[in-house]
């Protein structure tokens, strides 16, 4: 559908996977609907009796794994060129272009953000004082929120995450050099050490943003890069491959690896859990099958359309849900959670698809001297 075209995401490399964006999908779908809508509904709306004590309140929390997946994803786009480049003899890739294309890219749509959130707490809704959230905002833009404050940003709280992945964008190439290592089984056992020596090192003890505590999820991204460019796969192609990849994307769903008693505890079914985003990763990348499922046109739109999906999120659904409030249309009767999820999931995905197409969408183009320099 042309319509639907307005909002694909615009790609300067011709080596364009879309069912990386379905994996988008996925994890933008984890935590906006499981996660935050399902959890906003059962807290404002249902006073917390909905989600109970019970394996939907664990189910909902662990959405919050989609965080997780959008690492994998980031670990595996970051690291595919140098990959290519130093396992494939590729282009040879230029720091400086590096750096200047993640600042390009995801710095103006995120400044933006900060400062209609800004201005809507301030001089709209009066929730802070211009003086009070001034040093919150600054801090935001330098991406330093977390590690000044230890708290979530009071201009856009789920930017903790956002905060991560620029300190992965910074210490990345660093971590890229191990594809200097020619053999390719040492390659694969440092990747497997020290992904889950890394989780088991801050297994338990989830804090607020810091990249070291997320290094098990960026290096799954970089060891799926390592066996994509290596050609190896040990899911294959055909239907038993497709009931692996099937199976695993239910057990990412719903094996319960977080605890709801012990508030964002940790199950030890965490790493069965990490082993099958692993292989369903794995199996999109490789299965015919797969990759059919993840490059579905409207699901590959609207996982590229997920930056800003998940900078106006947040915002849009408290907004959707007070100006709900002042009606008589919220009812405490649990056969409207459906109706309320949906409701609010059009009004973010349209207010998402705005700002992508005015503020997003323009800076996917990479600036001129990038190109020359490509």
């Amino acid at each position: 559908m042309k319509f639907l075209q307005k909002f694909k995401r615009v790609t300067y490399s011709t080596f364009y996977l879309p069912e990386i964006d379905g994996l988008r999908f996925l994890a933008v779908f984890s935590v906006v609907v499981i996660l935050h809508i399902t959890h906003y509904l059962n807290n404002k709306f249902y006073s917390g009796q909905l989600l109970k004590r019970n394996y939907w309140e664990t189910f909902a929390l662990q959405g919050g794994e989609g965080v997780l997946l959008f690492f994998v994803i980031s670990g595996f786009i970051l690291s595919l060129p140098f990959a290519r480049w130093r396992l494939n003899n590729g282009n040879a890739i230029s720091l400086k272009n590096y750096y200047l294309r993640r600042l390009t890219r995801l710095e103006p749509p995120y400044i933006i953000a900060l400062i209609i959130l800004f201005i809507a707490q301030v001089w709209v809704l009066r929730m802070y004082s211009f003086e009070r959230l001034l040093p919150h905002f600054l801090a935001s833009v330098v991406y330093q929120h977390t590690t000044i404050f230890q708290s979530f940003s009071w201009v856009l709280p789920v930017a903790w995450s956002l905060e991560v992945e620029v300190q992965f964008y910074v210490l990345a190439p660093l971590f890229f050099l191990l594809f200097l290592i020619r053999k390719k089984m040492i390659r694969w056992v440092f990747y497997t050490i020290l992904i889950f020596g890394n989780a088991l090192c801050w297994f338990d003890s989830w804090k607020v943003g810091h990249v070291f505590s997320f290094l098990h999820a960026f290096f799954m991204g970089i060891f799926l890069a390592d066996l994509y460019c290596s050609k190896v796969a040990f899911i294959k192609d055909g239907y038993f491959g497709f009931l692996i990849g099937l199976a695993c994307l239910l057990a990412y769903l719903f094996i319960p690896s977080v605890d709801p008693r012990p508030f964002l505890h940790t199950s030890p079914l965490f790493f069965i859990k990490m082993v099958c985003m692993f292989i369903l990763f794995h199996s999109v990348l490789n299965n015919s099958h797969m990759k059919r499922l993840f490059s579905i046109e409207i699901i590959a739109i609207i996982g590229g359309m997920c930056y800003s999906i998940y900078l106006m999120h947040f915002a849009v659904i408290s907004a959707t849900g007070t100006i709900l409030m002042k009606t008589n249309l919220v009812s405490g009767n649990t056969s409207f959670f459906i109706l309320y999820i949906l409701l609010m999931i059009m009004v973010v995905l349209i207010i998402s698809s705005l700002f992508f197409i005015c503020f997003e969408k323009p800076f996917m183009k990479p600036v001129q001297f990038l190109k020359k320099r490509k």
